[in-house]
């Protein structure tokens, strides 16, 4: 065998190593078209303790994918009821959820042929992964199979908890996190320490604009009408319950950054944001 082949030989079982590490730390969880519907296919089970889940979308819509643990006895026609109610409250009154079910994380748009990951600490139980949103038609989309269920068993998975470069705590109402942190790849331990449920969203500052060009489209009256934003998505963390914590990785481009939580409270009637978890991070 020639030194070519040689290469190529080793080169295909580092991959078929590295395929083979993924599949097995990672919990595949892929949505796909059916017709005018939806399939969410993904395992069945597995064992309690870090788990890393990996969230394709392989239709041509946007998918919005949330994971929760549910509370023992709930039942799939609870938490759509739950869910339908915290949809029509357009997601302020979090009460009939938070009844049935907490959140673990997830991500607020996995776009067309994109995957999206983070990892958690789930201890045994029941849980689901769910498609938030609605169709053009205003059916949701747990009614159109963006909706699959596993269990979390009492075996132990081993894996640790990884090493985070930044850590990010939301609370209420404030986003604490490191005012600078470096390009590249880093890994962001986010955690819920306040009482009501909070997400973490990063939107990159456009060049010529700044902080005081963000808040002033978030202040305008009707944003659709205020213009371009200042900004374009640079990724987040959705959905976590207090005293939750989950792990992503972000790779970051130098610039100027904002770290927002746009969800409305309950309590206050305003977004989250608008009551101080808004604030600017550096990336150099």
């Amino acid at each position: 065998m020639n030194s070519k082949k040689i290469l190529t030989t080793l080169a295909l079982a580092l991959t078929a190593a590295s395929l083979a590490q993924h599949s097995h730390t990672a919990q595949v969880f892929t949505l796909g078209a059916k017709g005018d519907a939806f399939t969410l296919q993904g395992p069945a089970s597995f064992a309690s303790g870090f788990v890393t889940f990996n969230l394709a979308n392989t239709t041509q819509a946007p998918f919005t994918p949330v994971v929760a643990k549910l509370k023992s006895g709930t039942t799939d026609a609870q938490v759509k009821a739950a869910l339908g109610a915290l949809m029509a409250s357009h997601g302020e009154d979090m009460s009939a959820i938070a009844n049935v079910a907490t959140f673990v994380g997830g991500s607020g748009g996995v776009m067309p042929g994109a995957t999206f990951e983070f990892g958690a600490n789930l201890d045994s139980g029941k849980y689901v992964v769910f498609g938030f949103g609605a169709s053009e038609e205003g059916k949701p989309l747990y009614d159109l199979g963006q909706y699959k269920t596993f269990n979390v068993t009492t075996a132990k998975n081993g894996l640790a908890l990884p090493k985070a470069d930044v850590q990010a705590t939301l609370r209420d109402f404030k986003v604490e996190l490191p005012t600078t942190v470096k390009a590249g790849k880093s890994t962001w331990q986010v955690s819920n320490a306040g009482q009501e449920t909070h997400h973490l969203m990063l939107m990159r500052i456009k060049p010529g604009k700044t902080m005081k060009d963000v808040e002033a489209f978030f202040k305008a009256a009707d944003p659709s009408q205020a213009g371009e934003p200042p900004f374009e998505d640079a990724g987040g963390l959705e959905t976590i319950s207090k005293g939750r914590s989950a792990f992503v990785t972000f790779d970051l481009a130098a610039g100027d950054y904002v770290v927002a939580c746009f969800l409305p409270s309950a309590t206050k009637h305003a977004p989250h944001f608008m009551l101080g978890m808004m604030t600017n991070l550096s990336v150099k």
